[in-house]
């Protein structure tokens, strides 16, 4: 009876998050949301582009010997073509009329509490198409006092995309910046933000708090 109460509890936690917050999630055109489940080291995805090719996941644990240690993300496909020679697959972004290529996305955990910055794979619907995203969460703490305080939080979906034409200077493959928006809530929790806002699921060792923006009572 009392697991039953809970679980009430906390759908209309998430439910009140997610009614509240549904401005947030304006024109995203993201649906039929399946998370890539990923643990740290390496991590093979079977038809990974929805066309037969595989890939790895590297998620590995950057220490810093403090509260501030980050997870990179970094992606590895086949060359077209090739079963044994590997390329990186880069994240192309814009921001302020510049564009910007990554190697790889960070997560930012904290404490687990107050997570800054967190990291998603997934596939997807984008705009009715099947699609391999992933999705960065960052809250912005310019303005804050303390990694405590609520901030508001900036998304940015990137496509699977491949280079099939051979651009020059483009990889084999990368992921292309498809939206990129700012939360109007403020949230105390990158994880709860994305949850929120997109209605993904928390991480199964989700340990902050479960309030509508994920901020200590």
């Amino acid at each position: 009876m009392g697991g039953s109460i809970r679980a009430i509890a906390l759908f209309g936690m998430l439910a009140g998050a997610i009614a509240a917050d549904a401005a947030d999630a304006r024109g995203h055109d993201l649906t039929d949301v399946t998370p890539l489940p990923l643990v740290h080291g390496v991590n093979r995805i079977p038809n990974f582009d929805g066309k037969g090719h595989q890939a790895d996941i590297v998620w590995a644990w950057r220490e810093n010997m403090n509260a501030h240690g980050y997870g990179i993300y970094s992606v590895l496909m086949p060359q077209p073509n090739s079963a044994d020679d590997w390329a990186l697959v880069t994240f192309e972004s814009r921001s302020g009329g510049q564009q910007n290529s990554e190697e790889a996305l960070r997560d930012q955990p904290f404490d687990d509490e107050q997570s800054v910055a967190s990291v998603r794979f997934v596939k997807a619907r984008w705009r009715g198409k099947a699609e391999t995203l992933a999705i960065s969460a960052q809250r912005d703490l310019s303005n804050a006092v303390s990694y405590i305080d609520a901030a508001p939080v900036d998304f940015t979906i990137y496509r699977l995309t491949a280079n099939a034409e051979g651009t020059i200077g483009w990889p084999f493959y990368y992921f292309d910046q498809i939206d990129r928006f700012r939360s109007d809530e403020r949230y105390c929790n990158s994880d709860w933000a994305l949850t929120a806002v997109l209605a993904l699921p928390l991480p199964k060792n989700y340990r902050g708090p479960r309030t509508p923006t994920g901020c200590i009572p």
